[in-house]
């Protein structure tokens, strides 16, 4: 191949094909003015994020929990095992441990292939943005989701955050679901809250004190974020015993939170959850499965 440079043509191949060395069509992501008010801050391709069947992909999504035990590392694998379940071989979920100290995500959601790679390990790749890298850093459930869990007790390496982990699954191919735990005003979350591509679940367990301390993390998210933000989450009342009661948690948040967030989902008592041991999608009741279809349609 060979490749000059003419002043009046500009860069030249003889064996390229036209499309490689022709100027762009008109309307093409590079046919921008250099400078000035025409030329837009960034170029987004819109339109592409589809599936083999032309359905579309989901976003990343960020579930936080409103304290401890609220049900936000069931609800984020749950949430990736439905995507995988519904979409195998052309939507390919990962959810990953995002809490402050890291938790049991990978004890309970690799019910398929447990992994000794840590995130360490992974972002010291040379190339993390690898599908094969991704893949080689995760764990599986039998649903087909990706589990990115393993946290070692270093620092990560060089300048990454959880913002470069975002970038490298993304880049590959990934999407990501993550599992912040609480607390929710935590420095590696705040990312996440800004960015409104990425829609939030707060987790809350079906209990009178649980449902109180609710208002409190709302009016945080409003003060630090704005209203906006806060129209933008998902409260998931997570039933974790049987005891039905005689209150109708999930209308009550209805009644005085529905008209400031994006919407209320009840995740009903589950036994095989309740056990609290490994999630495995296949084994959670119908109802329950069809409580997270409906949590990811509302998301999405």
């Amino acid at each position: 191949m060979s490749v000059a440079y003419d002043p009046g043509t500009g860069w030249t191949d003889p064996d390229a094909p036209e499309w490689l060395t022709a100027n762009p069509p008109t309307g093409s992501p590079t046919d921008l003015p250099a400078r000035g008010a025409d030329r837009p801050s960034t170029v987004r391709l819109t339109g592409l994020a589809a599936t083999g069947e032309g359905l579309p992909v989901p976003p990343p999504f960020l579930v936080v929990g409103s304290a401890g035990s609220s049900a936000s590392t069931t609800v984020a694998a749950n949430l990736a095992s439905v995507i995988a379940a519904d979409n195998a071989g052309y939507v390919y979920p990962a959810v990953v441990d995002a809490t402050p100290a890291g938790g049991d995500l990978g004890v309970r959601a690799c019910d398929a292939h447990r992994t000794t790679s840590t995130m360490q390990d992974w972002l010291d790749d040379s190339e993390p943005s690898l599908p094969s890298a991704v893949n080689a850093a995760c764990g599986t459930t039998t649903a087909g989701a990706l589990v990115l869990a393993r946290r070692g007790d270093d620092p990560l390496p060089g300048r990454e955050s959880l913002l470069s982990v975002h970038r490298h699954l993304v880049d590959a191919g990934v999407v990501p679901v993550y599992d912040a735990g609480a607390p929710i005003h935590a420095a590696a979350v705040r990312p996440f809250l800004y960015d409104p591509r990425i829609p939030v679940a707060l987790t809350v367990q079906a209990r009178p004190d649980a449902i109180n301390r609710l208002a409190t993390v709302l009016r945080w998210l409003h003060r630090q974020f704005g209203e906006a933000v806060v129209g933008d989450v998902t409260i998931v009342v997570s039933h974790q015993t049987p005891n039905v009661g005689p209150h109708d948690y999930a209308q009550h948040v209805r009644d005085y939170a529905g008209d400031w967030v994006n919407a209320v989902v009840a995740i009903p008592y589950d036994p095989h959850l309740a056990e609290g041991g490994e999630i495995t999608w296949v084994r959670i009741d119908p109802a329950t499965q069809a409580a997270y279809r409906r949590l990811l349609g509302v998301m999405r």
